[in-house]
């Protein structure tokens, strides 16, 4: 994918923003729809319109999808372990006692901050509902675009930090000042620690003539934080009108007080004319930063159920190319085995015509034709493999998955899995009751259990093959 595509949805905008090339980056797009008192069908309705006017080809593209910092809840934990898979139980754990939700409520995803040398890890947790983040995703699916992450703008924020080359390595800061709201990222070049959402924007800045709610708001985000003294804040404006406020914060806080420019900072394809003048209306800050950064985010809020699909779409699509694959090349050493056969044949004639008085060699290629014709037969038989393994991807529910599949030598066919919903276990024997392929299917066990991604039920299904026409005959 040459192209990536960044969403930013709030409550009153969407911003939207992309960037072509591998290599060179350039912004080609950008565009700010207006969503204020829109039902969430007609959001989608306006992205169609938006994919359509610009030619957008969101099929071929990276799309990411961030949503407000406002919806989230962050979580800072120390937990006894480096290793991320037991780190992310403990988070499944007690993540319960922090927030006001249960766990199956939730998407969760974290950053490891620090590592301590004797075994534990700082850790933040990024928290949202979980119905809020299948309304953001159901918003996009609405409108045909293909969503590969779901991230926050405090993300976007961090990698548009690290993208400074003076960015020093102790802790820093950047703000995104827009017309009528803010974000604050206090963060390191390595991680982000803490952020806020404000509705303190450049437009009450201006108007008060000073900084000092901002600074408010900034000593508020610091919380327990140790000071970024002898850092840098950037702040992040297209309107260029900070001097009042990086005055008022070089005064207050020890640290160094920058402005970032963000039409200077990136390259803009020239055939943007009309977009120019929106860029240097609103900030895209965060845009940026996930659009000119590393792929993927450190943090991916995508549901899980989501992802469960995905799974289970290319665990189905590798089966059917293993199942054509393994058909090939049965097909391939039947037929070297043919061409074998009848090298053999034209052998033993000869030898019968000629050497009818050698009678051990003529023994010795009668026993070898029985062989090939022994292993001609067998591979007659596995050639329905590459059919059985069509017909059960095309029974499999789509929340339905497989975890291991054997035939005896009686040509039973045995498999085990795991689904979500018991009804689609139910399902697929119907289905396989129905289909010509099998006989005598039987449904051994349902076991239920409770993991990570909540209840499952792991399955045993049991039948027969049906005999396929041509298989058993003998072959002359």
């Amino acid at each position: 994918m040459t192209s990536t595509m960044v969403f930013h949805i709030n409550e009153g905008t969407i911003k939207f923003l992309q960037v072509t090339g591998a290599q060179k980056k350039t912004i080609t797009a950008f565009d700010v729809i207006a969503i204020k008192d829109l039902t969430d069908a007609q959001i989608s309705g306006q992205l169609a319109a938006l994919v359509k006017q610009q030619g957008l080809k969101c099929r071929e593209a990276r799309v990411i999808v961030l949503v407000p910092r406002a919806r989230l809840i962050l979580r800072h934990m120390t937990l006894p372990s480096h290793k991320e898979s037991e780190l992310r139980a403990m988070i499944d754990l007690q993540v319960v006692n922090h927030i006001p939700y249960a766990r199956e409520e939730v998407e969760i995803d974290f950053q490891i901050l620090t590592k301590t040398p004797d075994g534990y890890a700082k850790i933040v947790a990024a928290i949202i509902p979980r119905e809020e983040a299948m309304r953001y995703w159901n918003i996009f699916t609405g409108a045909q675009i293909p969503v590969h992450c779901v991230t926050i703008s405090s993300v976007g924020l961090w990698l548009l930090y690290k993208l400074q080359q003076d960015a020093p390595e102790q802790l820093g800061g950047i703000i995104e000042l827009d017309a009528n709201h803010s974000e604050i990222c206090l963060c390191h070049k390595t991680h982000w620690l803490r952020s806020r959402e404000i509705p303190v924007g450049l437009t009450q800045i201006q108007q008060d003539g000073n900084g000092g709610e901002f600074l408010k708001q900034l000593e508020l985000t610091q919380g327990n934080t140790e000071g970024a003294a002898g850092g840098v804040l950037y702040i992040v404006s297209t309107a260029g009108q900070t001097d009042v406020l990086s005055i008022d914060m070089a005064k207050d806080q020890d640290l160094a007080v920058k402005e970032i420019n963000l039409a200077r900072s990136f390259s803009v394809a020239k055939n943007m004319f009309g977009s120019r003048r929106l860029m240097a209306e609103v900030s895209w800050a965060s845009l940026a930063g996930i659009a000119f950064g590393p792929y993927p985010p450190p943090v991916d809020l995508t549901p899980q159920i989501i992802r469960q699909q995905k799974r289970q779409k290319a665990l189905r699509r590798e089966t059917v190319v293993l199942g054509i694959w393994f058909a090939a090349a049965l097909i391939t050493s039947a037929l070297a085995l043919g061409i074998g056969l009848l090298k053999k044949n034209i052998q033993s004639g000869q030898i019968e015509k000629n050497f009818k008085a050698v009678k051990p060699e003529a023994d010795m290629v009668e026993r070898q034709m029985r062989q090939v014709r022994d292993i001609e037969q067998t591979f007659k038989r596995r050639l329905i493999f590459a059919g059985l393994v069509q017909e059960i991807n095309r029974l499999l529910p789509p929340r339905l998955s497989l975890v291991s599949l054997s035939i005896s030598d009686g040509n039973i066919l045995t498999f085990q899995g795991i689904s979500s919903r018991p009804g689609d276990i139910n399902q697929l024997q119907k289905d396989m009751v129905d289909s010509p392929f099998f006989a005598t299917v039987n449904l051994d066990y349902v076991n239920k259990r409770v993991t990570q991604d909540g209840e499952v039920n792991y399955f045993k299904i049991t039948c027969a093959i049906k005999p396929v026409k041509g298989t058993d005959e003998k072959t002359e």
